[in-house]
């Protein structure tokens, strides 16, 4: 009876759709220019392909106001994206001399030089400091020495000194952390007088016609202090930040900053070209502070690097595709060179500003407000954005970079390459952030990257919960599954449910569609090291008639917290694009409405060890040739290696396998009684151990014969 209803369901339902797909191209011979993901106006276009892998239309991606796209030194030669090589002939501090008088930015690495003055006198002071940093040798920030008050330092009167120097610092701030190793400063000089000085500069040398006619060498800084900042090192914006909800708490810089390291301190400097080497490191923060004696002044202070930015970011504006997309599959075609590293990671919308607006009226309550609103109240007094949780989703964790590889060995249309898209769909919006880990010689770079996507959803929603949500311990569990789609008309619908089990499901116990059982020797399940696929016929239509899948199965838990996510495709779709289950109430009967599974909290990693074949007989008569020493490794998020050694009685070392280097879930190390040369080892009582990095190890005894 069973087969007689699903063969109705078949009859009725026989009919498939036409499927297609989309991609999004960036970057390659081919694809959308990578600048063009920060533009403000479009983000290029996507191409829509028929089901035979023809071209069909070019429609065009929008962007939306609110996604505070960004890069931090990317090098975008060739239609590529990698961290920028900083040149060691190139100033980083040369700002634009044409631009605005109250302004210094740093136009080679998009940073900016400010004073540590309050906001009240900022305008003044950078007006006086950017002479040392516009590349001209004949202005400079000069200060006169006058006799009148004390010097301060620290807070503390510097006893037989008075004048009315400058105790302010200059803050140079990059934007990112950039390799530096050498920074140079020094007075105006004489063409003639200071001749000597001139021609003893280094590289990048400046023709001596450049320099002036008058010398003013004199002026040199004979007491100084410098210090320095990686990105691990936070403040505002600028001095006129202030310190409210809206900056985190965060301040600018101050003198002698303590969240700063001393660089260089000279008290007794002699030298009127200051020039300072030392091992490249990654800065983003100098300060420089000038302790007066005399009048004082700087022509240029200068700062060379040599290498590729460690740490660079693409963050890209938020993509909007007009319409909700069944995301499918992301790839790129990149090299990552050993010792370099780099993370994708996704997020999705329904509307086009993740954040949601709040204010207080004149009765404290808490009300919603519009995002003009909100940037007309006072910066000091506006609450906190909210992230707009039930209508985007968080960023996804870093993709497993290697499975997203292309396959240069696979046609291109065929997408046997590439990695499911992690963040939920049917979503209108999507936004991308790119980060590339390099080192100062070695840089990774992504030439090109594919999104691609169906042209109909499967299902306007598709809701989903398992049950129970909690177990007590790690043994096999029965689980049930229930799925609950709504569909519109022009939605696909699917045939096919995929669930991520993390370990290997022990059976498939049943498989319900809309109420009735299949029958499984007709569906036959189809069961893979960490997830398994189930059939049935097709799930489709717009009418209100109750419509959803329910699945037990029995498997382990090994992670707090495991997350049984889930897919829906349809089996006639060439490209095989899914559709993510979100978690939701998927049925009255669970009240969880979720897909995560806890487990106890604590103990050991390594779990449920299995010995077989001990006693190893490997004699060639097929019985005991191999022994197994099967384990379950549990709450391990980064992938970890697992050795398992063999020592003899003495404690020497007979040979160790090659690791497993896996998450959680269950494995197995086998070996076949031969030592590292390949020799059978000789009978008598070995040890073996199990050992997960220096985390933890179990050990045991073994006994092997002929």
């Amino acid at each position: 009876m069973q087969c007689l209803i699903a063969s109705c369901f078949l009859l009725v339902l026989s009919i498939a759709p036409a499927h297609g797909r989309g991609e999004f191209r960036v970057g390659g011979p081919d694809g959308n220019p990578w600048p063009d993901l920060l533009s403000e106006g479009s983000a290029g276009v996507y191409l829509l392909f028929d089901a035979e892998g023809q071209q069909m239309d070019e429609v065009a991606v929008a962007v939306t106001p609110h996604g505070a796209a960004a890069d931090t030194l990317i090098d975008f030669a060739d239609n590529a994206i990698g961290p920028r090589f900083i040149d060691p002939s190139v100033n980083l501090t040369l700002t634009d001399p044409n631009s605005s008088a109250i302004k210094i930015p740093l136009p080679y690495t998009g940073g900016k030089a400010l004073t540590t003055d309050g906001c009240s006198a900022l305008d003044d002071q950078i007006r006086a400091v950017k002479k040392q940093f516009d590349g001209d040798f004949t202005t400079a920030h000069f200060r006169r020495f006058t006799p009148g008050q004390g010097i301060f330092s620290g807070g503390t009167i510097i006893a037989g000194v008075t004048g009315e120097g400058w105790k302010q610092s200059v803050v140079i701030d990059f934007r990112a952390a950039v390799p530096v190793n050498r920074i140079r400063f020094f007075p105006r000089l004489g063409q003639e007088d200071d001749l000597l000085l001139i021609e003893e500069l280094t590289a990048p040398k400046p023709p001596r016609e450049e320099f002036g006619e008058d010398s003013f060498a004199a002026n040199f800084l004979a007491w100084y202090e410098l210090r320095k900042g990686d990105n691990t090192v936070r403040f505002a914006n600028s001095p006129c930040d202030r310190v409210s909800r809206v900056t985190k708490g965060l301040r600018w810089v101050r003198n002698q900053d303590p969240q700063l390291t001393v660089l260089e301190s000279n008290r007794e400097n002699l030298d009127p070209v200051v020039e300072l080497r030392f091992p490249t490191e990654s800065i983003r923060y100098i300060t420089a502070q000038a302790f007066p004696l005399r009048d004082w002044e700087v022509a240029e202070f200068e700062v060379y690097g040599e290498g590729f930015v460690e740490e660079t970011v693409l963050v890209t504006q938020i993509l909007d595709f007009g319409q909700p997309i069944n995301w499918g599959k992301i790839r790129w075609d990149a090299d990552v060179p050993e010792g370099t590293r780099v993370e994708v990671r996704t997020r999705t919308g329904n509307t086009p500003d993740p954040n949601l607006y709040f204010d207080e009226n004149i009765n404290g309550d808490i009300r919603p407000i519009t995002l003009a609103a909100y940037e007309k109240l006072d910066p000091s007094g506006r609450l906190p954005t909210v992230y707009d949780t039930d209508n985007w989703s968080f960023w996804s964790p870093p993709y497993d970079f290697a499975a997203g590889l292309r396959d240069s060995d696979a046609p291109a249309e065929a997408w046997r390459d590439g990695t499911p898209l992690l963040s939920p769909g049917p979503s209108r919006y999507i936004q991308f952030a790119f980060r590339l880990s390099a080192t100062f010689t070695t840089a990774p770079r992504i030439r090109s990257f594919t999104l691609q996507f169906g042209n109909a959803p499967a299902a306007r929603t598709i809701l989903g919960e398992v049950w129970p949500i909690a177990v007590d311990s790690f043994a096999p569990t029965e689980f049930t599954y229930v799925v609950r789609p709504e569909f519109s008309v022009d939605d696909t619908g699917f045939d096919r449910l995929e669930i991520r089990t993390h370990a290997q499901v022990q059976a498939v116990a049943v498989v319900k569609r809309d109420g009735t059982e299949l029958d499984l020797d007709t569906f036959v399940p189809n069961i893979q090291a960490d997830r398994f696929v189930v059939s049935f016929p097709r799930l489709q239509g717009a009418d209100d008639s109750f419509k959803q899948l329910e699945v037990s199965f029995v498997v382990p838990v090994l992670r707090f917290g495991t997350e049984f996510s889930g897919w829906v495709f349809d089996s006639n779709d060439p490209d095989q694009i899914k559709q993510q289950i979100r978690p939701g109430n998927a049925t009255f009967r669970f009240s969880g409405d979720g897909l995560a599974v806890n487990t106890p909290v604590g103990g050991r990693l390594l779990v449920d060890i299995a010995v077989t074949s001990n006693p190893l007989t490997p004699n060639g008569d097929g019985v005991n040739e191999t022994l197994e020493i099967a384990y379950k490794l549990r709450e391990v998020t980064a992938s970890r290696p697992v050795r398992l050694a063999i020592y003899n009685l003495a404690g020497q070392l007979v040979v160790e396998l090659p690791p497993i280097t896996s998450r959680s879930g269950e494995f197995a190390h086998r070996w076949d009684g031969r030592d590292t040369a390949q020799q059978l080892v000789p009978p008598g009582t070995y040890i073996w151990r199990l050992q997960l990095e220096a985390k933890e190890e179990r050990a045991g005894i073994l006994a092997v014969s002929y």
